[in-house]
């Protein structure tokens, strides 16, 4: 009877530290689904013109923004400009809007700022989040720097970056 309720005991102790297992294995799956979907997503900012006057031959949706929002208390708030297009417009794993292919679950937000007191360098950042069954946030979010005169497909010119 005893040997009963100590092995009824240690797999109790099994049992809760599978399930823990596989809730720990699904997080990671799913950041490094927001990792690939932020790569993907900074690749695609990469080849945007951005600019610190917009001259009206540039896109306008694409200019150096403000100074880097405040950060919320998980540091995972949403960032202003919108990757996909549409405020609050959630993709798949495949980085696409079709439901059929997936949940779309994920948000990818970024920002642009000048860096420090330069003029020809600017700092992009990308974050993707999803919020989980508790409603807590989490994801990634990523970042890179880009000299004005490297990149200027819309032949904007100096004012370029």
């Amino acid at each position: 009877m005893i040997a009963m309720a100590v092995m009824t005991i240690g797999l109790l102790a099994l049992w809760s530290l599978h399930s823990a297992s596989i809730e720990a294995s699904g997080r990671a799956y799913r950041l490094g689904i927001c990792t690939m979907l932020a790569q993907d997503g900074l690749e695609d900012l990469l080849t945007e013109t951005w600019i610190s006057n917009d001259s009206g031959t540039c896109n306008a949706d694409y200019a150096v923004m403000a100074a880097f929002p405040a950060a919320a208390a998980d540091g995972l708030d949403d960032l202003p400009g919108l990757v996909d297009g549409i405020v609050g417009q959630r993709v798949n794993s495949l980085g696409s809007t079709t439901a059929s292919l997936g949940p779309t679950m994920f948000l990818r937000t970024y920002h642009v700022q000048l860096v420090g007191g330069a003029t020809n360098r600017v700092l992009i950042r990308i974050r993707v989040s999803y919020i989980d069954d508790s409603g807590r946030r989490h994801g990634v979010t990523l970042a890179t720097t880009r000299l004005q005169d490297r990149y200027d497909p819309n032949s904007c010119g100096v004012l370029s970056i």
